[in-house]
C-alpha cells in the first residue's frame, strides 16, 4: 500500500501539474535526465520543452512563456543567468514562476545565490534525483507558502512601492533582519527605502552591510553602484560595476556605463576585458557599439603616448571591425593614426569605408589627410582644391590643405583659408591661428 502524501507534497503537486517548462542543457543524458526527474515529480510532458543551446531556449521562453525554467549555468552560446532575464520579461509573475540553475562548481554556486530572490534554487552538479526532488519541491513551497523572513520582505516591499509608505516599509525590513542568518536582501529593501527618503548615507551602510553577508549579493551591489553613480562617486561606482561584470552577464546598459567609467577612472587596463564581454552580446544596440569603439580607441590612445604600438594597433583594428563602416568611428582611428606619424597605417582604414560612403565628407576629407601625409605635397594641393571645390566644408581639410600651402610656399593662400576656418568656426580658431605663418 502507497505511502499516502504529505500536505507539502499534496501542495506540490497541485502546483506542478499545468506548469510550462523548459529545460535547457547542453548535454543530452543531463537534459534527458532532468526532462525525466519532472515527468516523474508530476510535470506532463506536453507542457514541457528541451533546449540544447541557448539560442534554442531563448526562442522556447519566448514563444511558451513558461512558469519553470531549468538551464544549466554554461549552455551552447550563452549563459543560464542570460535566460533569467528572458524568463522574467516572459512570465513577470514572480509566484508563479520559478528558475532553477545548474551549477558545475562552488564558484558558480556562490554566483547563483547571489542571485537571491531572482535564482529560486540551484543545484550543484553532480547531483541526485532525490536532490533535485528535493530542490526544487523545496522552491516551490517557499513560493507557495513562505517563510517569516521572506513573508515581512513582501509585506515591506508592498509598504514602499505600492502604498508609498517608506517609514512602515523601514520598519519592516528591520525586523526582517532578525529572521535570517543571511539577511542581505533585507538590507537591500531597506537600501531603497532609504533611498527613497533621501537618506543616501543610510542607505550606502545598508547596501555595504548587505554585501557583508554576502559579498557578491547582486541586488545590492546594483543598488550601490546606481547610487554612488547618481552621486557622481564615479571612481567608487566603477569598483563596484567591475565586481557585478565580473560575476555577472553583462547587458547592454551596464556594459555601455562600465566602459564609460573605465575611461573616467583611467582604467585602460580592463577595456580589452570588457571588448571580450561585449563580443558575447547578441543584441548590441547603436549606442553599445558607440562606446565600445570609442573605449578601444581611446585605450589604444593611452598605449600610443606610452609607445606601445604594437598594444594600440590590436586595439585600433577591433575598434575598426567593431565600427561595422561606421565613418564617424573610422574617421577617428584615422586622425589619431596620423597625429602619432602612422600614415601608412591610417591608409589601411580607408579600405573599411563602405563604398556608398566613398563620396561623402567623412571618407574625402580621411583620403586627402591620409595622402598629404605620404604624397608629394604639390599633388596634395590639387586634391585639396578639387574637395573644396564639391562644397566641402571641414576643419580638418582647411588646416591640412593650409599645411600643404605653407609646405608650397603658398603663404598668401594659407592665411587665406586659415583666416576663412577662424569665421566658420570660431570655437577653434586657437588652432588655425597657430599654423598661420606670422606665428611660425
Amino acid at each position: 500500500m502507497a505511502k499516502p502524501k504529505s500536505n507539502n507534497e499534496k501542495l506540490f503537486d497541485t502546483y506542478i501539474r499545468d506548469k510550462k517548462i523548459v529545460v535547457a542543457d547542453a548535454s543530452n543524458a543531463s537534459r534527458a535526465g532532468l526532462a525525466r526527474a519532472m515527468s516523474n515529480m508530476g510535470a506532463q510532458t506536453q507542457f514541457m520543452t528541451l533546449a540544447n543551446t541557448y539560442e534554442v531556449a531563448r526562442d522556447a521562453i519566448a514563444k511558451h512563456k513558461p512558469n519553470i525554467v531549468i538551464c544549466d549555468f554554461e549552455i551552447g552560446g550563452g549563459r543560464g543567468l542570460d535566460l533569467l532575464q528572458q524568463q522574467r520579461k516572459e512570465n513577470p509573475d514572480s509566484k508563479n514562476s520559478l528558475f532553477v540553475l545548474v551549477t558545475g562548481n562552488s564558484s558558480q554556486s556562490a554566483v547563483a545565490q547571489a542571485a537571491e530572490e531572482d535564482v529560486d534554487t540551484f543545484l550543484l552538479k553532480p547531483y541526485t534525483i532525490e536532490v533535485l526532488r528535493q530542490s526544487i519541491m523545496k522552491a516551490v513551497l517557499a513560493k507557495i507558502q513562505p517563510s517569516e523572513y521572506m513573508k515581512t520582505i513582501n509585506e515591506g516591499k508592498a509598504k514602499l512601492f505600492e502604498e508609498g509608505k517608506p517609514e512602515d516599509a523601514i520598519a519592516l525590513f528591520k525586523k526582517a533582519r532578525t529572521l535570517d542568518k543571511k539577511p542581505a536582501l533585507a538590507f537591500f529593501y531597506l537600501g531603497q527605502a532609504e533611498e527613497i527618503k533621501k537618506a543616501l548615507d543610510l542607505a550606502e551602510g545598508d547596501y555595504q552591510q548587505g554585501l557583508s553577508y554576502n559579498k557578491i549579493h547582486y541586488k545590492c551591489m546594483v543598488g550601490l553602484f546606481e547610487m554612488l553613480m547618481g552621486q557622481k562617486k564615479y571612481a567608487k561606482a566603477y569598483d563596484v560595476v567591475k565586481k557585478i561584470s565580473r560575476y555577472f552577464p553583462a547587458n547592454p546598459q551596464r556594459l555601455a556605463s562600465v566602459l564609460r567609467l573605465a575611461i573616467m577612472t583611467g582604467a585602460y587596463e580592463d577595456i580589452e576585458r570588457y571588448y571580450q564581454a561585449f563580443t558575447g552580446i547578441d543584441q548590441r544596440d547603436e549606442m553599445l557599439v558607440k562606446y565600445v569603439c570609442a573605449a578601444l580607441v581611446v585605450c589604444g590612445k593611452y598605449y600610443l603616448k606610452n609607445s606601445h604600438n604594437a598594444r594600440a594597433l590590436e586595439l585600433f583594428e577591433k575598434a575598426g571591425i567593431t565600427a561595422g563602416g561606421r565613418t564617424k568611428i573610422l574617421r577617428e582611428i584615422i586622425t589619431t593614426l596620423l597625429q602619432a606619424e602612422l600614415p601608412a597605417e591610417a591608409e589601411k582604414y580607408l579600405k573599411r569605408f563602405p563604398s556608398a560612403n566613398q563620396s561623402e565628407a567623412d571618407f574625402l576629407v580621411c583620403e586627402f589627410m591620409v595622402h598629404s601625409a605620404i604624397s608629394p605635397p604639390a599633388m596634395s594641393v590639387d586634391r585639396g582644391r578639387k574637395i573644396l571645390a564639391q562644397g566641402i566644408s571641414d576643419p580638418d581639410l582647411y588646416k591640412g590643405l593650409a599645411k600643404v600651402y605653407l609646405q608650397t610656399n603658398l603663404k598668401d593662400a594659407a592665411s587665406s583659408l586659415l583666416d576663412k576656418g577662424k569665421e566658420l568656426w570660431p570655437n577653434l580658431a586657437k588652432d588655425f591661428e597657430a599654423l598661420l605663418p606670422e606665428k611660425k
